[in-house]
C-alpha cells in the first residue's frame, strides 16, 4: 500500500494563496482524522486540555490564520507536543483539518481551557449574524 501511494501524484499546497472553505462535506470528513488524531490534545469540542490549547478562542500561540494553523499543523511543534501531521497525513488531508479546526472558533465550549498565546485582531471565521446576504426576488 506504502508502495501505491508514494507512486501517486501529491497535492501541492501553496500556503499564501490558501483561504478558509467552510465546505459542510470537507468539515464532515475532516471532523474524523480530528477525533482520531487531535482529541487526545484538543478535545472532542477543541476546548483544550493538560497538553492541547484551546481551540475555540481567539487565542493562538503560534498565529490563528489559515496560513499559521495550516503550519503548525503540517510541521507541528514537537518541542511542545504537537506534532508533525504532515508527515503522516496528505497535503490536503491538513488543509482539510486546518479548515475543521478553524471552524471550532466562537464555539465556546463548557469548561474550556483558558487562553494561551495573542488574540487575533482579525477572526478567520466571521460569525453568521455579521455576514450581509442579499436575496433575490
Amino acid at each position: 500500500k506504502k508502495k501505491f501511494l508514494a507512486s501517486q501524484p501529491q497535492l501541492a499546497i501553496d500556503v499564501d494563496k490558501l483561504e478558509y472553505n467552510a465546505d459542510a462535506e470537507i468539515l464532515a470528513r475532516r471532523q474524523k482524522i480530528y477525533t482520531i488524531n487531535c482529541v487526545p490534545c484538543h478535545r472532542n469540542d477543541g476546548g483544550g486540555n493538560t497538553i492541547g490549547p484551546n481551540l475555540t478562542d481567539v487565542y493562538w500561540i503560534h498565529g490563528g490564520t489559515v496560513k499559521n494553523v495550516f503550519s503548525t499543523v503540517n510541521t507541528g511543534f514537537v518541542e511542545k507536543g504537537m506534532p508533525a501531521w504532515g508527515k503522516t497525513m496528505s497535503q490536503g488531508d491538513v488543509r482539510d483539518v486546518t479548515f475543521f479546526v478553524l471552524s471550532l472558533q466562537g464555539t465556546n465550549p463548557a469548561n474550556a481551557k483558558a487562553p494561551q498565546g495573542d488574540p487575533l485582531e482579525q477572526p478567520v471565521i466571521q460569525k453568521a449574524d455579521s455576514v450581509k446576504s442579499e436575496a433575490s426576488l
